[in-house]
């Protein structure tokens, strides 16, 4: 694993909570995909996922935080990818739901 893969430095605007999560992905097909943040912030994430990643999928952070994402950079690392993810509310009830999470991440 290279170190810039894993550099947890900031360089976006919203603070990213440093803290490796499991969280799911699903896809257009509702297939289930387990998977880690590496980190997390209230406007994307870094995730390693070891199976293809779409255009847009689901990012399942935990039982109350569904929100949709769009990945807009992709490293190879080793049989897995790690994806940066923006995401894509489709309503406020979801940017409320991921404040909340990284408030109880926080915690």
């Amino acid at each position: 694993m290279s170190i810039l893969e894993l550099d947890l430095k900031n360089r976006r605007r919203a603070s990213r909570i440093n803290r490796a999560v499991r969280i799911t992905t699903v896809d257009r097909d509702h297939r289930r995909g387990l998977s880690v943040a590496l980190n997390v912030s209230s406007t994307g994430a870094r995730l390693v996922l070891t199976h293809a990643c779409q255009e847009t999928f689901v990012v399942e952070l935990d039982a109350h935080t569904q929100v949709l994402a769009r990945p807009v950079w992709k490293r190879p690392l080793d049989r897995s990818m790690v994806v940066g993810i923006k995401f894509e509310f489709r309503c406020d009830r979801e940017r409320q739901q991921v404040i909340r999470f990284l408030q109880r991440l926080a915690a």
